[in-house]
């Protein structure tokens, strides 16, 4: 046993770098799932905003300011998801809380380029409160943001 270091004590200078090395693997790891996507936002004029923390997507009106009674439809632009690469598909929404139904029309849905989507076929039938929600779905992971919309008579 004379002179025998025990197994488990690396020399100083070893530690150190495993540890810086540590560092940087953990740092470099969250350099990544922070790091903005591919398809990141580039926002044209008259585009609404809509954020959480998981996700944040832009969208305008076509034709702007949607009426009662009347078809309209959407633009929407996923700028950030939790996944790599741009959702797969969007499903938009609308309840009216107040009356506990929804929509009468289902509206389609076409993907224009990665991570962007036209919708056509929206109406909102009663003037109220509607609660408008976005569907983004990444494979099976759906998230979902939601925006209020007063309508107006």
């Amino acid at each position: 046993m004379s002179g025998s270091r025990p197994a488990a004590a690396a020399p100083p200078r070893r530690r150190r770098r495993r540890t810086v090395g540590a560092v940087c693997a953990a740092l470099a790891a969250g350099a990544t799932l922070s790091a903005s996507p591919a398809w990141a936002c580039e926002v044209p004029e008259g585009f609404m905003r809509l954020a959480s923390p998981e996700a944040e997507i832009a969208y305008r009106w076509v034709p702007a300011g949607p009426k009662v009674g009347r078809l309209f439809g959407a633009e929407v632009i996923a700028c950030r998801a939790p996944e790599p690469g741009p959702p797969s598909r969007l499903v938009l929404d609308a309840q009216m809380p107040a009356h506990g139904h929804g929509m009468n029309y289902r509206p389609t849905v076409a993907e224009t380029g990665p991570g962007r989507f036209r919708v056509e076929g929206l109406m909102l039938h009663m003037a109220g409160q509607w609660i408008v929600t976005f569907d983004l779905y990444q494979g099976d992971r759906r998230i979902r943001l939601s925006q209020t919309i007063e309508l107006a008579p």
